[in-house]
């Protein structure tokens, strides 16, 4: 049933999804729908919108779903693994839970499945999108972290053509002004698809969080990619933090400790502590800014040892 004074669309085809929002500038896309639950059940914090007078229902357009390995023509190549070039292509309607039991999303970017598998309970993983989850930026969301360590790119579509954004300036916080959401989705633009680097042979990844016990929502949450070579020293580093500020960020500082270092106690602790250098923590009612301030630290310390001793076992 469709509520009193609520307009509801179904187009089956992207390029009809873009019209109808071009005709209807107030309307909503409808991925997953979590975002419109009522105020008693999802927190004021995590409202971004006000609630839509028009939906445009996503779900019955195919080209928005799936899964698929690609070899990136426009590569320069590189690496050791075979990885160099190769990219996996999620479609923004694909659900969690598609994700976490994908074979390919296992064996090329194991963080994907890791994450989507702490993601809720296993109801919502079958209903909620990774395009919708990353359209609306949660500052507790799980997927914007992952889609920073990962180094993926968010294809966007409108009217006017095709744009490829990658994930570090996607999400944008407060930073558009008044009126606008948090990341650089355009009025009348769709999130279509997203892609992410196959990992290297080397890269070892975790997602650890503290998870809110009746929303599901992440306290706070870090995601953590480590490239080492032979000798166990530190190629490349992505910390990605959910739920300390506004909008999902990297810890720079800590990557930056970390760059050309083997992963040794006394470098992941240095790191750990360099991982709130530049954060504006936010608190709420299930946390304060001090309180995720003092957690940070310890997350990426265990995501760090984790890792660390992955690596050694290899």
């Amino acid at each position: 049933m469709t509520p009193a004074g609520l307009d509801y669309l179904q187009p089956t085809s992207i390029s009809e999804a873009l019209e109808m929002v071009r005709r209807h500038h107030d309307a909503r896309f409808l991925a997953g729908g979590h975002a419109l639950l009522p105020d008693s059940i999802l927190p004021q914090r995590h409202r971004r919108h006000p609630q839509p007078t028009i939906l445009i229902d996503l779900g019955r357009i195919a080209e928005l779903r799936g899964i698929e390995v690609l070899q990136d023509a426009g590569s320069p190549g590189g690496g050791d693994s075979g990885a160099a070039g190769r990219l996996v292509r999620i479609g923004a309607m694909t659900t969690t839970a598609d994700i976490e039991y994908s074979p390919d999303i296992a064996r090329t970017v194991p963080l994907l499945s890791e994450a989507a598998a702490v993601i809720s309970d296993p109801l919502i993983r079958n209903r909620a999108t990774l395009g919708g989850s990353l359209a609306e930026a949660d500052p507790h969301g799980d997927w914007p972290p992952v889609m920073l360590a990962t180094d993926a790119t968010m294809q966007l579509r409108s009217r006017d053509g095709e744009r490829a954004v990658p994930a570090g300036e996607f999400f944008i916080g407060e930073a558009a002004g008044p009126g606008r959401g948090p990341t650089t989705l355009r009025p009348g633009e769709l999130l279509t698809a997203v892609t992410v680097p196959v990992f290297d042979a080397r890269t070892r990844s975790t997602y650890l969080k503290r998870m809110h016990p009746a929303s599901g929502h992440a306290m706070l949450g870090v995601a953590v990619a480590v490239t080492v070579d032979a000798d166990q020293t530190c190629r490349d580093c992505r910390i990605a933090i959910t739920g300390a500020g506004a909008v999902a960020t990297r810890a720079v500082r800590a990557e930056a400790q970390l760059g050309g270092s083997r992963l040794t106690p006394e470098a992941i602790e240095g790191a750990a502590s360099a991982a709130t250098d530049g954060i504006e923590f936010i608190g709420d009612e299930f946390g304060s800014a001090a309180y995720l301030a003092e957690l940070l630290p310890i997350y990426v310390n265990r995501g760090l040892s984790q890792l660390a001793t992955a690596s050694t076992r290899s």
